[in-house]
């Protein structure tokens, strides 16, 4: 059942202080979150303010251990000089050159200096939107944004670039080209086209950064300022050459820079290849080892590396660990490896011995690899779809809140679904979704990003033509209904409207009369929603024939709550009225609170266009509507004001600013007050 819900501002809960990060919920062990020391901050107007300066981490940030990094004063002195006229900067290069680092090791620098209220990181993966990146932002800062996903990627943008525009922040966003079309470098998801054109406008004191192979672009071609990084110089190389524990003549340490490009991970990696068997001289002899450009030498080395100084062990744990999609324990890899000798004491050995070896990294208890070397073991992988499986089980296998409450706490099934879909084994996506109620969870939190990125999945490249991918039709034709409802719910009606119109097709098709009333339903509601109300009503009441005849209760409540909407636009409010009536009636008679909470809303809304406020505000009281109840009392203020009824009205505007205050609403404040004042004069 849809609700009609009035276009209202974005509703942010709480005033931000500066270094207040009280509404941050650091989830997941690879987030980090730490407040420095005081700090004066100075602001786009001129002014100054005192503050604690925070950090947030939402993802690997690379470690800046200085005994272990070299070099890069220079590209760091630049990226301070390109960012004192830009608001925004992309850091490029050949993967494994260092761009994350180099970005870490920058706000290691701006820690001390304390010129920024915050500082945000971010690593981005291919199931981020931009409603992630706000929501975490503004939850970060201490303002978390009530019912996110019922606002528009441009909404949530204007949001966020006032916020930027209000209190310097610096902001990065890692690996972005995970989100870039190959080809052109232009953001394969929504939004962030836009958020690359805005941030690079403007973002007042502000500044941003991506990192990524290539320069990110707008769908317009406009692209933030660039700053391509190479290897590093001969002096920081030769100095990490020695210090990783080469002792050989100079001259040959700096051919090997030279060919690399000082490509740092493949000096690194160029370590391990020289033994008491095996000579730097003779390693510079391989011409294949050096051929192509710095990344393809650098896979050269890691590929001479992997076969000739790993055990099978070896391999295979790096293997292991390219399937995950973010930082896991040793268990997760127990778990995949299936072998009865790979027990958990084996795995810590072997990664402590490929960490020696500079192919695998550690933070806390958790194992990841540079995504140069996750790329090249990904590849290497035999079985593929049997290791996805095994970790769909180990991430099935994790417990979960009772109640969850956000997408955080559903991620764990969410990584399931994933490598489920990555085995080519959709069916078992499919129940993953539907028996822990994923599309609901993620409906009612208004993730409808991420709900399209998991239906679309499920589906052949061409959605309504090729072979489904799933056994049973009945199930193709739910996600092909629920994936119009996630687009109705952006906004994205003509579209929607396709979906629906295939569902419905093949609910006809299989003689699924439950389906059919679904999806006729949801193309009321997708007309509703373009304004053609009498076409919507058509829709309504062919599905609210078929609920009757199957004795589908909930589905009939539903209808008749669509109904009354539909005659609450066309004006007829008495016949909403009954609609909504009947609709609630049934709703207390199945026990939907949540139905029933929505249908007395539905009521108070319409006893509300009839100017029947007292009866609206019972209602508002009833159901927990602060909002409302204020607009009513408000209301209420104006007409005891037009009767002359002056005590009266100063009572009703006073109740109402009181509730205004209480939500923070400044509308509502700003009516009690205005009004107060006049009636008072």
């Amino acid at each position: 059942m849809t609700v009609n819900l009035p276009k209202t501002k974005i509703d942010v809960g709480c005033d931000f202080k500066i270094g207040d990060i009280s509404g941050v919920a650091a989830i997941g062990s690879n987030n980090t979150q730490t407040i420095y020391k005081n700090c004066t901050f100075e602001y786009p107007d001129g002014s100054t303010k005192q503050g604690k300066l925070w950090l947030y981490a939402e993802g690997v940030r690379p470690n800046t251990d200085p005994d272990k990094i070299f070099g890069r004063q220079e590209e760091l002195e630049k990226i301070d000089f390109l960012l004192k006229g830009k608001s925004a900067l992309a850091i490029t290069g050949f993967r494994g050159t260092g761009k994350s680092t180099l970005a870490s090791m920058y706000i290691d620098q701006l820690e001390q200096r304390g010129e920024y209220a915050g500082i945000y990181w971010r690593k981005v993966d291919e199931t981020i939107n931009i409603s992630d990146i706000v929501g975490s932002f503004f939850t970060v800062i201490g303002k978390p944004i009530k019912e996110l996903g019922r606002y528009s990627d441009g909404d949530l943008l204007d949001l966020f670039l006032r916020e930027l525009n209000t209190a310097p922040y610096f902001l990065v966003l890692d690996n972005f080209e995970i989100l870039l079309d190959p080809q052109t470098n232009k953001p394969m998801k929504p939004g962030f086209s836009e958020l690359i054109e805005r941030v690079n406008n403007d973002a007042g004191r502000s500044r941003i950064v991506f990192t990524s192979w290539e320069c990110p672009a707008s769908n317009r071609g406009i692209r933030p300022k660039c700053y391509t990084i190479s290897g590093l110089d001969e002096s920081s190389a030769l100095r990490l050459l020695k210090e990783s524990g080469l002792t050989e003549p100079e001259d040959e340490l700096k051919k090997a820079i030279k060919l690399s490009g000082g490509h740092p991970l493949a000096l690194i990696l160029l370590v391990q290849l020289i033994d008491e068997d095996e000579t730097l001289s003779n390693i510079l002899d391989d011409n294949i080892l050096w051929m192509g450009d710095k990344g393809e030498v650098a896979v050269n080395i890691l590929d001479k590396v992997y076969e000739e100084r790993l055990n099978e062990k070896e391999q295979k744990l790096l293997q292991y660990v390219s399937l995950y999609r973010s930082p896991v324990p040793i268990h997760a890899i127990v778990t995949v490896a299936k072998y009865p000798e790979w027990d958990q004491g084996t795995c810590m050995e072997l990664a402590l011995q490929l960490k020696r070896k500079s192919l695998l990294k550690k933070t806390g208890e958790n194992y990841w690899e540079e995504s140069l070397i996750s790329i090249y073991a990904y590849n290497k992988l035999d079985d593929i779809v049997k290791h996805h499986k095994s970790a769909c089980d180990y991430f099935i296998s994790f417990p979960l809140p009772e109640e969850p409450t956000n997408k955080e706490d559903i991620q764990p099934l969410l990584e399931a679904y994933y490598h489920a879909c990555r085995a080519k084994d959709y069916n078992n996506a499919f129940n993953i979704m539907m028996d822990y109620k994923l599309h609901e969870d993620l409906d009612k939190w208004g993730n409808y990003r991420t709900l399209i990125d998991l239906y679309l999945d499920l589906l052949p490249e061409d959605h309504f033509n090729d072979t489904s991918l799933l056994y049973n039709p009945q199930s193709h034709s739910v996600v092909l209904g629920n994936l119009g409802n996630a687009y109705t719910n952006l906004g994205q009606v003509e579209k929607a409207i396709e979906y629906h119109e295939q569902a419905l097709v093949i609910s006809k098709e299989i003689g699924d009369r439950q389906g059919e009333g679904t999806n006729l339903g949801n193309l009321g509601v997708a007309y509703s929603d373009l304004g053609q109300v009498e076409k919507a009503i058509e829709y309504y009441e062919k599905t609210l024939v078929i609920s009757k005849e199957i004795g589908d209760r909930r589905g009939e409540g539903n209808h008749l709550g669509n109904l009354g909407n539909a005659y609450s636009h066309l004006g007829q409010v008495k016949k909403a009225i009954e609609y909504h009536e009947q609709a609630l009636v049934i709703a207390k008679q199945i026990g939907d609170r949540r139905g029933e909470g929505t249908d007395l809303g539905n009521l108070g809304n319409a006893y509300r266009n009839m100017g029947q406020v007292e009866k609206a505000m019972v209602i508002s009281k009833e159901i927990g509507d602060r909002q409302g109840e204020g607009s009513d009392l408000g209301n209420l203020g104006s007409s005891y004001s037009d009767l002359g009824q002056v005590k009266k009205a100063i009572d009703y505007y006073e109740q109402a600013l009181v509730i205004g205050k209480e939500i923070k609403d400044p509308k509502l404040i700003n009516f009690c007050e205005e009004n107060l004042k006049s009636i008072k004069s």
